[in-house]
């Protein structure tokens, strides 16, 4: 009798431990998962937009520049040229950047960088079909700087196309 029940328990014991093991990769998965369903990415700084599409093989990138603008309050800009042209990004890319964005917007660095006349401003934005996460740098000098996500977001689109850190 006591051998049944002494059997019975290490089989309970067994049987318990096995299964907590398996559930703990299921856990992680399903992180992984999270920021590989995504519908939009954009990176827009003050001058630049950058908008990824997760079922398009290209991006639309905006570049917005003004001539130099006449002395008067406010500054009048006497002519806009905007730049709008498709970036193409390998899966491997899209991919990164769907991490790094997920990452920056789910985990913000917080920063006591400060720096006067609204320099550094980004906003990283990570769409779902029905919800966007959005984290934003305003004032922080480059914005590249903030944390080593920013940096490796910046480094992936910098080989792709001018983009402001400021």
């Amino acid at each position: 009798m006591k051998h049944t029940i002494l059997m019975l328990f290490s089989f309970l014991i067994l049987f318990s431990c096995e299964k907590s093991e398996k559930i703990a990769p299921r856990i992680e998965n399903s992180k992984i998962k999270e920021f590989q369903i995504w519908k939009t990415l954009e990176i827009k700084t003050r001058y630049q937009t950058l908008t990824i599409f997760n079922s398009a093989d290209s991006a639309d990138y905006e570049n917005v520049t003004y001539d130099d603008g006449i002395y008067d309050i406010p500054p009048k800009y006497d002519n806009k040229k905007v730049e709008n042209r498709k970036i193409y990004f390998s899966e491997t890319e899209k991919d990164s950047l769907a991490k790094f964005i997920y990452s920056s917007v789910t985990t913000p660095k917080f920063t006591n960088k400060f720096v006067t006349d609204y320099v550094g401003n980004v906003k990283l934005k990570f769409s779902k079909i029905n919800m966007s996460l959005v984290c934003e740098y305003q004032s922080v000098g480059n914005w590249n700087e903030v944390s080593e996500n920013t940096k490796k977001i910046y480094d992936i689109i910098q080989s792709k196309a001018q983009f402001s850190t400021q």
